[in-house]
């Protein structure tokens, strides 16, 4: 099978999942009150709190949202002397909404420490943010979707625990992003997004596939001492900046054919089974010190080869050496 092949059915199979969940949570709605709704152009975010703060589901589509949407005002409740949570038990959905003001999941104020936990699924569906996103150290329970979504200031997920599938196909970064020691409990689908600046998803756990097939990352990624266990996915990325996977561990397949990697380094990574670099251009690529435990890694350069490929000390379980092709 061809990976043009691989790839159009893997994109069926998205397609039809996410289909699937947005259906389950339309059914979900239609024995609940939609008084969220809203026909209006403008809506302010004090109402939309208000909305959850009856636990009754947020849903609204095609408006405008004026003011700071800060999650962290509602009801909260201790966990420890410094941390509290704040717990959003209605489903939260947008779509095609613009956000003038922030969106804020966690805060720091008088040493106390504000999360958020989002007990059912949290929707936006292509929305524009306009100010910062911060959702930094959130649970979600149910699936997170930000299909199709414009961050224009600083995406922050760090810490992120997302316990579904996660969905950020066709997203839009424009700024810096932050998914430092997220964690992924099943599939990520980062299937066609676009990194316009720096990315960091250092120390992220990935239970599941995650897909970052045709993304664009015009900026330096950081995707150091992440773990992956399902298939990780980059094919036809296109990095055109600095990309670092140093001391990761590979716990599954990992395939980074017809990929343009400007300048990457793999130090210290581990790859439990296989590795494919097929069709790969780049301008500069280390392995220094990788190893690849049950395979021979596939390292298939396209002309113009690197000006720089360095194997050193990279090691198979059983040879010394790792061929390139």
């Amino acid at each position: 099978m061809t990976v043009r092949t691989q790839l159009s059915r893997l994109s069926a199979q998205l397609r039809a999942s996410k289909v699937l969940a947005m259906l389950l949570v339309g059914m979900s709605w239609v024995s609940c009150t939609t008084n969220a709704t809203s026909s209006s152009k403008n809506v302010s975010a004090a109402s939309i709190l208000e909305t959850i703060r009856k636990q009754e589901p947020v849903l609204l589509e095609n408006v405008t949202i004026d003011g700071d949407l800060d999650f962290t005002t509602l009801a909260t409740y201790p966990e420890t002397e410094s941390r509290r949570k704040v717990t959003i038990e209605s489903p939260v959905f947008f779509k095609n909404c613009v956000f003038t003001g922030k969106v804020l999941a966690f805060s720091q104020r008088n040493d106390q420490t504000t999360l958020g936990d989002f007990r059912k699924n949290l929707t936006f569906l292509s929305c524009k943010f306009n100010r910062e996103v911060n959702f930094q150290s959130i649970t979600v329970s149910g699936f997170a979707c930000f299909s199709k979504s414009q961050f224009n200031r600083l995406a922050s997920f760090e810490g992120a625990q997302f316990g579904a599938e996660a969905y950020f196909d066709n997203t839009f970064f424009t700024q810096e992003s932050r998914f430092q020691g997220a964690y992924f409990g099943k599939m990520a689908n980062f299937w066609k997004s676009v990194w316009a600046g720096a990315t960091y998803f250092q120390g992220a756990v990935l239970n599941g596939d995650t897909q970052f097939n045709l993304a664009e990352f015009r900026g330096n990624l950081d995707f150091s001492l992440c773990t992956t266990y399902g298939l990780l996915n980059f094919n036809y990325a296109q990095f055109t900046g600095r990309s670092i996977f140093d001391n990761c561990r590979f716990k599954n397949a990992v395939d980074f054919n017809n990929t343009t990697l400007k300048e990457a380094s793999f130090k210290e990574a581990f790859f439990d089974t296989k590795a494919s670099f097929v069709t790969v251009k780049s301008e500069a690529i280390s392995f220094e010190n990788a190893f690849f435990f049950s395979q021979k890694p596939i390292l298939n350069f396209s002309d113009p080869r690197p000006a720089t490929v360095n194997v050193t000390g990279a090691r198979t379980a059983t040879a010394n050496t790792v061929p390139i092709e």
